[in-house]
């Protein structure tokens, strides 16, 4: 049985849907961004000290290494870890579900945008307008990796975990 993978940008409630799943399924619940800042410290951090392409570098072994575990997990990935090509081989032996959510539900979850470097970095611009043209970008590869997409539209998260756990069984 292969580990169940949460993708989508950022606010789209990748932790958030991966415990409530996890505790539904009996699995554990593993976040990448979670995981990277017990091994590395803050990412805002990492990022201004060693940069972008570091940080991408970092996460792809981090996903690697988590999706690798023997027990299977909920796994929820950071917004960007699909920019590598290898993560996104790595996905296709796995069941990932995209997270999707609209540009209204995106700007009330990121906030002012201070932990999250993607969104202030080198830009003046509001962080939504950032969120955007991230999307933009990452949207073709999400859906390129996704089995199953999940709309934040859905009512809860106990309802979205629901809507998971209902399309894992229809599959097998």
């Amino acid at each position: 049985m292969s580990n169940i993978v949460l993708i989508g940008p950022m606010g789209s409630g990748k932790s958030t849907v991966g415990a409530a799943l996890a505790r539904r399924l009996g699995r554990p619940h593993v976040d990448t961004d979670h995981f990277f800042v017990a091994r590395n410290g803050p990412i805002p951090d990492y990022f201004s000290t060693y940069g972008e392409e570091a940080f991408r570098a970092e996460e792809a072994r981090i996903v690697a290494e988590l999706l690798d575990a023997p027990r299977p997990s909920v796994v929820s990935l950071g917004g960007g870890s699909v920019v590598s090509a290898a993560t996104r081989a790595l996905l296709k032996t796995q069941f990932v579900v995209m997270l999707d959510v609209t540009e209204a539900q995106a700007k009330a979850r990121i906030g002012d945008a201070a932990t999250r470097p993607m969104l202030t970095a080198g830009t003046s611009a509001p962080p939504i307008e950032r969120w955007k043209r991230i999307y933009a970008e990452r949207e073709p590869l999400y859906r390129e990796c996704a089995d199953l997409i999940v709309s934040a539209a859905e009512a809860t998260i106990e309802d979205r975990a629901q809507t998971i756990i209902e399309a894992m069984r229809r599959d097998r």
